[in-house]
């Protein structure tokens, strides 16, 4: 894609003259966009990074609980002979 100075690099010195306000207003545009392009890919690197971590805590949280029922399991299973005393 060319800049604005590429595109008007080509004009005569009588268009660039004309178009001079036109100019300098795609100018800031084209700043604009260029910030614009650079915040936003910071910020999908950010999110990419926090949708990693959450992706990995969760699958860290998934294998706990199933370890915690398993235990759970294995102590219910283990009391469950056993005779309760009474109250």
């Amino acid at each position: 894609m060319k800049t604005v100075d590429q595109v008007v690099s080509q004009w005569t010195e009588e268009e660039r003259e004309n178009l001079k306000e036109l100019i300098e207003e795609c100018r800031e545009r084209e700043r604009a966009l260029i910030e614009n392009s650079r915040v936003r890919k910071e910020n999908l690197t950010g999110f990419m990074d926090s949708l990693l971590s959450l992706f990995s805590v969760s699958h860290e949280l998934k294998e706990k609980t199933e370890k915690l029922g398993d235990d759970l399991m294995g102590i219910y299973l283990h009391l469950y002979n056993k005779k309760m005393p009474s109250s």
